[in-house]
C-alpha cells in the first residue's frame, strides 16, 4: 500500500499544472539549482566549428607565410650569388688600381672590359630582385642600389672613354703603353701632342658629362635613410663621402676642361706665342712670392721654346722713366725710396692685381716688346726641382747648375750661384753675367727634351706643385686664356677666389686667413727664416666668433758680413718685415702684439687687413699675436679657408677650435673643418 502511495504521488508531481501559467512554463528554482548541478556534474563538450571568414583568413594567411618563406629563400639563393659574383669582381677592382697607381695604362683597357663584363653579370643577378622595388619602404633601396649601377656604368664609361683619349700620349707621358709616340725626339712628340689636342676634345666634353651625371645620380640618394651604424660598419657616413668625392670630381674635372682647349694656343700651336718670363727671388721675399731680380722674353712656337733676351731687373728699371710716386702702403715702409720702380711693383698679393699695374707701366719701357701675350713668374723652387729631376746643366759663360746642397748656404747649388750672379751688392760680379735667366731657362729645356720619358711622371709632379703652391703663377692677355688658369688656381689670386664666393653664394659661413710678408731690407734672409701658426677658435656668440693667431718667425742661422767694402756674399741680415694678415670682410682687430708701429686696418679686395711692421735678428725669433672677431652665425660647424702666400714653404699649423687641437701642414690653399 505504501508503495501504491509513492507511485501516485511520483506521477503527481511529475504532471505539469495546466492551471497556473507560470508552473507550465518554468521550472521552480529548486528544480532549476537541481538541473543545473545536473549539468555540471554531466557537461556536453561543445564542438568548435570554424565559420567561412575565418577559413579564408587562415587560409590567406598560410599562402602569405608560404609566398614569404618562398621569397626569402628565392633572395637567399640570389644574394649567394651576388656575393659570388661580387667576389669574383673585387680581386680584378684591386688589379684596376695597381695598374693606375703604377701608371701601367697598357694593361688598362683589358681589365676594364673585364671588369664591364663582371658588372654585367652582377646586374642581372640584382634585377632578379626587382620585386622589392614595388615593395612600400623596401622599394627606396633597391631603387638607390640601382642608382649605384647606373653610376659604375657612366664610371667605367669614363674610364674606358679617358683611356682612348690617353693611350696616344702614354709614350711621352711615361705610362709604359706604346700609343703612337714610337719614334723621333720628344720635342717631336710635343708638336703631335699639339697638333691633336684638338681633336680629342669632343672627347673630352663626353667625359664630362659622364661625370656631372655621376654626381647627379649620387646626389639623388637621400643618405638621411641609411644608419649611422650597421653591424659596426659606417654606413651615411660613406654614403655622404661618395656624394662628395663625386661632386669634388665633377668640379675638377670641369675646371681643367678649358685649360685643356686652351693648351694648344698657350704652347703656340697655330701661332708663336710671346711671354714675358719673371724670376721672383723668394729668398727675397715679396707679396707675390719674391723679389722681381730677373726677366726673360722667350717666345712658344708649336711646344718649341726659344729665348729673345734676358736681362736683370734693375737694367729694366734704369730704362723705365717714369716718375710714378711711390704707394702711401708701401712708402711708409720702403722710406728709402720715393719713386715706384717696376721692381717693387708686386705688393699685391694677388698676382693679377699685381700684373695689371706691372705691365700697364712695363709697356712704357722703350725697347721692350709690344707684343706680349702673358707673363709667367717662377721662383728658385722651380729652378731647383727641375735640376733635381733632369739633373745638372752647363750653362754657356756661367757654369754649371745643379739641385746639389751647397755648404755655403745649406742650400741648393743653383740658388747660391744665382745669388751671387744677380744680386745687386756685388756689382763686380755682375759685369756681362746679368742675363742669365733666358740661357738657363733654354739648357734645362734642351736637357728635359732628352730625358728618359720614365722621369717624365717626376716633372708633372714638379709642375703640379709649383702651381699648388704659388711658385709659378700666369697672367694672360686673353681673357679665355686668363680665365682657364684661374679654374685651375694658377694665377695666383688672392681678392676673386672662386671657391670662396660659391660658398658665400651658398650662405655658408667661412673664415678666411691669408698671411702676407714682404721683405723690405734684410737681404736674403728669408733663405733661413721659416714660420709657425696657431689659431685659437671660439664658438660664435652674437653673430661673431672670437680669434687668436699666433705666428712665430725664427732665423737659423748667423749674420754674413753685409758690408759693402768687405766684397763678400751678403744673404743673412736684419729682417724688415712688412706683414698684412688679411681676413673675412667686417673683422674687428682687438688686440696685436710684437710689431713695432700701430697697427691699421683697412678693406681691400673684399677683405679686412690688418697691417704691420716688426724686425727679426738673424739666430732670432720674433712672436707675433693678435686677437679679433670674425662675422659668422653657424654655431655647429667651423669653416676655414688658409690661403699660402707665393714663396713660401711648407707652414705648420696648430688649430684650436674650442678646446681641440689638431696640426696641419700648410703646402698650398687648404681648407678645414670640424664641429664646435
Amino acid at each position: 500500500m505504501e508503495n501504491e502511495f509513492d507511485r501516485t504521488l511520483a506521477q503527481f508531481a511529475a504532471t505539469p499544472d495546466t492551471t497556473n501559467p507560470v508552473s507550465s512554463n518554468t521550472m521552480s528554482d529548486e528544480a532549476k539549482s537541481t538541473n543545473q548541478e545536473s549539468i555540471k556534474i554531466n557537461p556536453k563538450k561543445p564542438r568548435f566549428v570554424l565559420k567561412p571568414w575565418q577559413k579564408i583568413t587562415l587560409g590567406v594567411c598560410l599562402l602569405l607565410l608560404a609566398v614569404i618563406a618562398g621569397i626569402l629563400s628565392y633572395s637567399y639563393v640570389l644574394i649567394r650569388q651576388l656575393k659570388h659574383e661580387v667576389d669574383l669582381a673585387l680581386p680584378l677592382v684591386h688589379e684596376v688600381k695597381q695598374l693606375a697607381a703604377s701608371q701601367n695604362f697598357l694593361a688598362l683597357p683589358e681589365k676594364i672590359t673585364a671588369l664591364q663584363e663582371s658588372k654585367n653579370r652582377i646586374y642581372e643577378h640584382y634585377q632578379k630582385l626587382g620585386f622589392y622595388g614595388k615593395i612600400p619602404f623596401l622599394g627606396a633601396y633597391y631603387q638607390d642600389g640601382d642608382k649605384l649601377f647606373q653610376a659604375a656604368d657612366h664610371g667605367l664609361t669614363v674610364a674606358a672613354k679617358g683611356l682612348a683619349a690617353l693611350m696616344p700620349y702614354a709614350d711621352l707621358l711615361g705610362l709604359k703603353g706604346e700609343g703612337t709616340f714610337t719614334g723621333g725626339t720628344t720635342q717631336d712628340r710635343i708638336v703631335l701632342i699639339l697638333q691633336t689636342l684638338e681633336q680629342i676634345q669632343p672627347t673630352i666634353d663626353e667625359i664630362d658629362q659622364e661625370v656631372k651625371t655621376i654626381a647627379d645620380i649620387l646626389q639623388s640618394i637621400d643618405a638621411n635613410r641609411y644608419p649611422e651604424n650597421l653591424f659596426d660598419r659606417e654606413i651615411r657616413s660613406q654614403v655622404i663621402s661618395a656624394q662628395e668625392m663625386a661632386a669634388l670630381y665633377s668640379q675638377t674635372f670641369s675646371d681643367y676642361k678649358p685649360v685643356i682647349a686652351s693648351l694648344g694656343k698657350m704652347a703656340g700651336s697655330k701661332e708663336p706665342q710671346k711671354y714675358l718670363v719673371l724670376f721672383q727671388n723668394d729668398n727675397e721675399l715679396r707679396p707675390t712670392g719674391g723679389f722681381l731680380t730677373a726677366y726673360a722674353i722667350i717666345t712658344v712656337d708649336k711646344g718649341v721654346v726659344n729665348s729673345e733676351k734676358s736681362d736683370d731687373i734693375y737694367e729694366l728699371d734704369k730704362k723705365f722713366t717714369k716718375k710714378v710716386p711711390i704707394p702711401a702702403v708701401l712708402g711708409k715702409y720702403l722710406t728709402t725710396e720715393k719713386y715706384y720702380h717696376l721692381r717693387d711693383m708686386n705688393i699685391s698679393p694677388d698676382f693679377k692685381t699685381a700684373m695689371d699695374e706691372f705691365y700697364a707701366n712695363y709697356q712704357t719701357v722703350k725697347g721692350e716688346p709690344t707684343d706680349i701675350d702673358g707673363i709667367i713668374a717662377v721662383d728658385t723652387y722651380v729652378l731647383s726641382e727641375l735640376l733635381r729631376v733632369i739633373g745638372p746643366v752647363e750653362v754657356p759663360g756661367y757654369g754649371t747648375f745643379s739641385a746639389d746642397n751647397s755648404p755655403k748656404c745649406d742650400c741648393p747649388q743653383v740658388v747660391y750661384a744665382l745669388s751671387e750672379i744677380i744680386t745687386k751688392p756685388t756689382p763686380y760680379l755682375r759685369e756681362d753675367r746679368k742675363g742669365v735667366l733666358g740661357p738657363l731657362m733654354k739648357s734645362i729645356l734642351s736637357k728635359t727634351y732628352d730625358l728618359d720619358k720614365a722621369r717624365f711622371p717626376e716633372l708633372f709632379q714638379v709642375a703640379i706643385k709649383s702651381l699648388e703652391g704659388r711658385r709659378v703663377q700666369m697672367y694672360f692677355m686673353d681673357e679665355s686664356t686668363q680665365m682657364a688658369a684661374e679654374q685651375i688656381n694658377a694665377a695666383g689670386r688672392l681678392y676673386e677666389q672662386k671657391n670662396n664666393l660659391k660658398a658665400w653664394e651658398m650662405g655658408k659661413n667661412l673664415d678666411f686667413l691669408a698671411i702676407v710678408d714682404a721683405n723690405l731690407g734684410g737681404a736674403k734672409s728669408n733663405l733661413f727664416v721659416n714660420y709657425e701658426v696657431k689659431q685659437t677658435v671660439s664658438a660664435p656668440v652674437d653673430g661673431y666668433l672670437e680669434k687668436t693667431v699666433e705666428i712665430t718667425y725664427k732665423n737659423s742661422r748667423k749674420a754674413d758680413n753685409c758690408n759693402l767694402e768687405a766684397g763678400q756674399l751678403c744673404l743673412n741680415s736684419t729682417l724688415n718685415d712688412w706683414l698684412r694678415i688679411y681676413l673675412p670682410k667686417g673683422s674687428e682687430l682687438i688686440e696685436i702684439q710684437g710689431i713695432s708701429n700701430e697697427a691699421s686696418t683697412y678693406e681691400e679686395g673684399g677683405l679686412t687687413v690688418i697691417d704691420g711692421y716688426f724686425s727679426l735678428e738673424p739666430m732670432g725669433l720674433a712672436k707675433i699675436k693678435l686677437s679679433y672677431k670674425v662675422p659668422y652665425t653657424d654655431v655647429a660647424t667651423y669653416n676655414l679657408r688658409v690661403w699660402k702666400q707665393g714663396g713660401v714653404d711648407s707652414i705648420p699649423m696648430l688649430i684650436d677650435v674650442t678646446g681641440g687641437e689638431e696640426q696641419l701642414l700648410i703646402e698650398k690653399d687648404t681648407d678645414y673643418s670640424t664641429v664646435f
